[in-house]
């Protein structure tokens, strides 16, 4: 049997050629911001001496060198790691949390409210004295900043649950997995990739903190060789370390976080 499609249902020739046009604007936009961004950092090194803001040669030239020596790789990958296991349990703990939350409101929002007035210096500093110097300090440390955030916006989307919908789905006996896939989750669904982006950004800046307490003992990783470069007063490395910190947090973004918005997002589409 054939099923007739409305005409409005198809997309018109000129409304693709708009979301072209749209999807172009942006990416010369966002070229135009790094251009900007480039050329004022080398123009404003070149009025400031080499070890108070370094050129983007100087620092393109240490994370080449980094790259060289191998340390570049050892040190991405502990970082990595770290941030990769403490993302993964913030986004599985704050989506229970979450529903908790939802549901239990008075007893588990102060709890979160706590956990997450608490600075992040502190629960470093408590992690180093729950774990000692280890890796597992540093995912503690990322996990404990990223699952409230995941929490809280896992909350507020089962707030925003169209009830009706909810009521239809009873009323055509619907059973509960049947409601949470095709009424609660699209509903959870924008506000889970807007917290996951934000929780995942929120780790990457962690564990810099993280490892800069942890020393030599949490891998290795990116923010202790940022330590180290500050400690000797190598403010090229500090730079170059910072710079390669940046390329990580905007490639998880672009080949992680995005992709799966999309295929999240996917039933939106016409």
């Amino acid at each position: 049997m054939k099923v007739a499609i409305s005409p409005a249902a198809v997309p018109s020739a000129s409304y693709r050629r708009s979301l072209r046009r749209a999807q172009r604007n942006r990416l010369i936009a966002s070229a135009a911001a790094f251009a900007f961004l480039l050329i004022g950092w080398q123009l404003f090194s070149l009025s400031q001496p080499a070890y108070v803001f370094p050129s983007l040669p100087h620092v393109f030239q240490d994370i080449a060198g980094f790259a060289s020596d191998g340390i570049l790789w050892s040190a991405t990958f502990a970082t990595v790691k770290s941030v990769a296991a403490g993302a993964f349990a913030s986004l599985v703990i704050g989506t229970l949390a979450g529903f908790a939350l939802k549901k239990y409101e008075s007893f588990f929002g102060p709890l979160l409210n706590f956990a997450q007035t608490v600075p992040y210096v502190v629960w470093a500093l408590m992690s180093m004295i729950w774990f000692g110097l280890t890796q597992a300090s540093v995912i503690f440390t990322i996990f404990i900043a990223g699952f409230t955030i995941i929490a809280f916006n896992v909350a507020a989307g089962l707030q925003q649950v169209d009830q009706q919908l909810i009521e239809m789905g009873v009323s055509v006996r619907a059973n509960s997995f049947m409601t949470f896939r095709h009424i609660t989750l699209p509903s959870l669904t924008p506000y889970l990739v807007s917290g996951s982006r934000t929780m995942v950004a929120v780790c990457w800046k962690i564990v810099v903190l993280a490892e800069l307490f942890a020393g030599g003992a949490s891998g290795g990783g990116i923010g202790y060789n940022l330590y180290v470069g500050w400690e000797f007063n190598r403010t090229n490395e500090v730079f170059a370390w910072t710079v390669w910190l940046v390329v990580l947090m905007l490639l998880t973004d672009w080949l992680v976080i995005a992709p799966i918005a999309r295929l999240a997002n996917r039933w939106k589409k016409s």
